[in-house]
């Protein structure tokens, strides 16, 4: 099993082609629970990946950035898939950007969100040094118009997705 993927993007259509792979990477996992960190500075892109990949797992309608609003939930149909947790999974699209205490994310109820259950994609997570560790962590480095996305697992699922990526884009 691998560990760590590294991709370059050349632009916003190839980054948001790579969050449509993470989604069938967790699709053909059966979508399970997972807590997947975004790491990056503003305009890198974290936001962009995380509306390709919640719109390649079905969500309809706006993806709406969560930057003001701290959280935005998604629920994911059981549509064609076969979820190894649950009937149904709730996506959390989670923005901590504007935190500036280590607790926030706690007296947010983010703990209650947290709880191994659903699919939580948390920009800025070092702005919550407490949270749990990610099952997967995505570092996006932007050049310009380009992005370095490297992936690296922090969970055995997470290795599973990063090995079903690898195969998948080794079958293209």
């Amino acid at each position: 099993m691998t560990d760590t993927l590294s991709r370059h993007c050349a632009d916003e259509s190839a980054t948001s082609r790579f969050g449509a792979a993470i989604a069938s990477a967790l699709r053909a996992g059966g979508l399970p629970p997972l807590l997947i960190t975004l790491h990056g500075d503003l305009g890198a892109g974290k936001t962009t990946l995380v509306r390709a990949l919640l719109r390649a797992l079905g969500v309809r309608g706006r993806i709406k950035s969560p930057s003001y609003a701290l959280v935005e939930p998604y629920t994911i149909s059981n549509d064609g898939l076969e979820f190894n947790h649950s009937i149904g999974i709730t996506a959390y699209h989670i923005d901590l950007y504007r935190f500036s205490s280590p607790d926030e994310w706690l007296d947010a109820g983010l703990g209650d969100v947290l709880d191994g259950n659903s699919l939580c994609l948390v920009e800025w997570p070092e702005r919550a040094p407490g949270l749990p560790r990610a099952d997967l962590e995505i570092r996006i480095a932007a050049h310009d118009a380009s992005r370095d996305v490297v992936v690296r697992a922090g969970s055995r699922a997470g290795m599973a997705v990063i090995d079903q990526l690898a195969s998948a884009a080794s079958d293209a």
